[in-house]
């Protein structure tokens, strides 16, 4: 069983502040961008709406405010890659990605941001799991999938509409 450490993920900082829920680019990608890129997603219940703040090379910032009854559903999707030879051996560890966004009541998309880091080793290859066992003895792997989706779900609750897969 793979032990889960938030060290080995890439996921936003989210908070309840005031009543609201803030979620803003994790501080890692912030520090790596110089504080380039930052986005910042505060769900407010009791005004009923959703402010999306981003701000692009430093200058060029961007702020959208989504009133609820425009929500749709909150989107939930995964994109996972292997090893580079994973075609071939059947074997490796993964990378995943989650995805959460909105789609809105004119079926357009919004994204909101991406969960990622290490996932479990897999074994579809031909060989037994017993022959991998170092592999899964020091298997570790990061909580994006275990935040993304109670971040999804939080969202759902709060906006009042369905989680539901992204269309592409």
């Amino acid at each position: 069983m793979p032990i889960a450490s938030p060290l080995l993920s890439v996921c936003p900082r989210i908070v309840k502040r005031g009543g609201k829920l803030v979620a803003c680019t994790a501080l890692s990608q912030r520090i790596l961008t110089l504080g380039a890129f930052c986005r910042e997603v505060v769900i407010d219940p009791k005004a009923e709406v959703i402010r999306l703040r981003r701000r692009y090379l430093w200058f060029f910032k961007r702020a959208v405010r989504i009133p609820f009854g425009s929500v749709r559903a909150v989107t939930y999707g995964y994109s996972g890659s292997g090893g580079p030879h994973d075609w071939w051996w059947g074997a490796y560890k993964t990378t995943d990605a989650f995805r959460v966004g909105l789609r809105l009541s004119n079926f357009r998309e919004v994204h909101l941001f991406w969960f990622s880091g290490e996932g479990p080793f897999t074994n579809y290859g031909p060989w037994p799991d017993w022959l991998y066992w170092q592999e899964y003895l020091f298997d570790m792997r990061g909580t994006q999938d275990t935040e993304s989706r109670l971040y999804a779900e939080a969202l759902g609750r709060l906006i009042g509409v369905p989680v539901e897969p992204p269309s592409t």
